[in-house]
């Protein structure tokens, strides 16, 4: 039996991070410290609990503001074109620091996620930032919880497995308009390239730019269906 992701409650320690994206500062509330809070989750666990093999989608990972996130919120912030009187869907928000950006431009923002703690965060830094958008639990492999189709699906750093290039570029298709667009940022995973070579079989042509955040640069791919 799988390990139930919302029977495990643990306070993490936290800390505020300010994003200046454009002429808005946003205030997100983020986990102080990422190892911190791993030691925090596992001591919360049975040793049962610990042995599943579903206990890692527990870690807190979305609790800390990953460079790509960052470097989506920047994009957007700058070239808001591509959201602007759009209705857009963010796959693996976590924080939601590109959501809350698109929320200035778009006419309806859904982000999404599937880990359990998320929404208070999510929520919390909605407030904080005064911005509305909305939030609903999401495993993106399930297209039949959401029937809606969107302008745009965008998502950060969510290549981070080998068996899901090729299930998230189809996962990713799947919610999009016909003429809809798809932006994902990257921080140079293992397996983008495979994404890439699925998207490209799926029928899509790529826009790439790099996006500078602190000493990193961030790869930002827009992706459109080709047409004949």
């Amino acid at each position: 039996m799988a390990l139930d992701m919302k029977s495990i409650k643990v306070e993490y320690k936290r800390k505020i991070e300010q994003r200046k994206m454009g002429e808005k500062l946003f205030v997100l509330e983020v986990i102080r410290d990422l190892d911190e809070a791993i030691d925090t989750i596992c001591e919360a666990m049975t040793d049962e609990e610990r042995k599943d093999p579903f206990a890692e989608d527990l870690c807190p990972y979305f609790g800390i503001l990953w460079p790509a996130a960052e470097a989506l919120g920047d994009f957007i912030s700058k070239n808001p074109g591509h959201v602007s009187q759009k209705h857009v869907l963010e796959i693996g928000c976590g924080l939601g620091l590109p959501s809350l950006v698109a929320s200035q431009f778009a006419n309806r923002v859904l982000a999404t996620d599937f880990h359990p703690d998320v929404e208070e965060y999510f929520l919390r830094n909605s407030r904080h930032s005064n911005v509305q958008c909305e939030y609903t639990r999401l495993n993106w492999r399930d297209e039949d919880l959401i029937h809606e189709r969107f302008d745009v699906v965008m998502g950060s750093d969510i290549l981070y497995e080998g068996k899901h290039p090729r299930e998230v570029a189809q996962g990713l298709i799947r919610f999009i308009k016909p003429s809809g667009k798809i932006i994902l940022s990257d921080p140079g995973r293992n397996y983008l390239q495979t994404f890439l070579k699925a998207m490209q079989e799926e029928g899509f042509s790529e826009e790439m730019h790099l996006v500078p955040v602190k000493d990193k640069e961030i790869f930002i791919f827009v992706f459109s269906k080709i047409t004949e």
